[in-house]
């Protein structure tokens, strides 16, 4: 079943809290993995490991009005963006409900006909959206900030990335990190309200 996006009449006053959400490297960890301690775990039938989810049901949970968007090439297949969603629903039901066990569908993906550099796709999706973003941050194990692909938006990505090792995925810290970007931002804009 295809996923139809939300679309979302925003007042002036309201905006949106966003996680740019990668798949690969981050809630699907690849890859070896010398760090780990113990193997991911898997509820029945699901996509991901646990504790990738686990990790993003913590960031869900501590921010409730935070919206996903999809930046990842699995953004192309609506049959994954499915697959996706399904999986969420299915860790949350099977871990006592929280944020992934309502989830139906993504807030929004990035533009599925624009391949180029991870950065310039999300700054795409930041500069033409309707919606008013309030704050923001990109989950993903590729590189965001460094390196001379990313020269173009560098100082626009800074404090608003957490790079995950593509081998462990999406971790408790990695999430804690991510609601502290994002608290930081909304402080600030709070700050400048005064």
């Amino acid at each position: 079943a295809f996923i139809t996006m939300m679309t979302r009449k925003l007042t002036a006053t309201s905006a949106v809290d966003v996680i740019f959400l990668d798949m690969d490297g981050v809630l699907l960890p690849f890859g070896d993995d010398d760090d780990a301690k113990v193997s991911p775990t898997r509820t029945t039938n699901q996509l991901f490991p646990d504790e990738t989810l686990a990790a993003l049901s913590l960031i869900l949970t501590e921010l409730p009005t935070t919206v996903l968007v999809l930046s990842s090439t699995w953004r192309v297949r609506p049959e994954f963006c499915s697959e996706i969603i399904e999986s969420f629903q299915l860790y949350g039901k099977q871990h006592g409900g929280g944020p992934l066990a309502t989830m139906e569908t993504f807030y929004d993906i990035t533009n599925v006909d624009t391949h180029s550099e991870r950065q310039w796709e999300i700054h795409d999706w930041l500069t033409t959206t309707q919606t008013q973003v309030r704050a923001w941050v990109a989950l993903d194990d590729e590189e965001l900030i460094l390196g001379k692909s990313n020269e173009k938006y560098r100082t626009e990505f800074e404090g608003h990335v957490v790079k995950t090792k593509s081998n462990t995925g999406l971790t408790e810290a990695d999430a804690r990190h991510a609601i502290a970007l994002l608290k930081y931002q909304v402080n600030q804009i709070k700050g400048e309200d005064r």
